[in-house]
């Protein structure tokens, strides 16, 4: 299907036939000229924005709408009256709408394929908090699918240590991660990471603990 849509979805240009003597008035012309310049385009917008993406679950009804478009260009609208021209913008209208819809659905399919694409981050972190660390879990915020308890096949996160290769992702929205600690006493915490101010490059990332507050800190 993409091999069609290089050969029949490509950019539209003013095209229309209009020849010999007799036929519906210039202002009828002109009228079929200008919805049709509209279509035209919407549909370069349409055949840009699907560069875009990925997805080619648009590419048939993409192909068959250009071909009812190029229809159009074969048609000599001096030998038309004027009934047969009104039904033509009829036509033309309701291709402009459905380029139209065509149009959002691509915004939408490009946004999600946007969304979907993650950069991984890793870093390092050192347990500076005086404290035996039982239990470290990090997920992306408001998504629990992705929990991972970096300590599972370890003993405990003694201080002093510091564990490396821990890995979060930036999504297009910056979406923040959550890092769930418990220590040696049940005593639990939770930490968000602002990924969007991470460096791509990694991380070195310290834990402390707050003498007055006995927050922990992630820094």
């Amino acid at each position: 299907m993409k091999k069609s849509i290089i050969i029949f979805f490509g950019s539209l240009f003013l095209c229309l036939m209009i020849t010999g003597c007799g036929g519906p008035s210039e202002e009828k012309i002109a009228k079929v000229q200008e919805v049709y310049a509209q279509l035209v385009q919407v549909h370069n917008q349409v055949v840009e924005a699907h560069k875009g993406i990925d997805d080619s679950s648009l590419d048939g009804q993409l192909v068959a709408l250009s071909e009812k478009v190029a229809e159009i260009e074969t048609m000599n609208l001096s030998e038309m009256d004027e009934e047969t021209i009104d039904s033509l913008i009829e036509t033309i209208y309701s291709f402009i709408a459905s380029y139209e819809e065509h149009l959002q659905t691509i915004s939408g399919i490009k946004e999600s394929e946007e969304q979907a694409v993650l950069i991984p981050i890793s870093f390092s972190l050192t347990n500076e908090t005086g404290q035996v660390i039982q239990k470290l879990v990090l997920y992306e915020e408001n998504d629990l699918t992705t929990k991972v308890n970096v300590l599972e096949d370890a003993t405990s996160f003694e201080p002093g240590e510091s564990l490396v290769g821990l890995m979060v992702y930036r999504d297009a929205s910056d979406t923040p991660w959550v890092m769930e600690l418990e220590n040696g006493e049940g005593a639990s915490y939770e930490i968000e990471l602002p990924v969007k101010d991470f460096d791509e490059e990694g991380e070195d990332l310290t834990l402390t603990l707050d003498p007055e507050t006995q927050e922990m800190i992630c820094s």
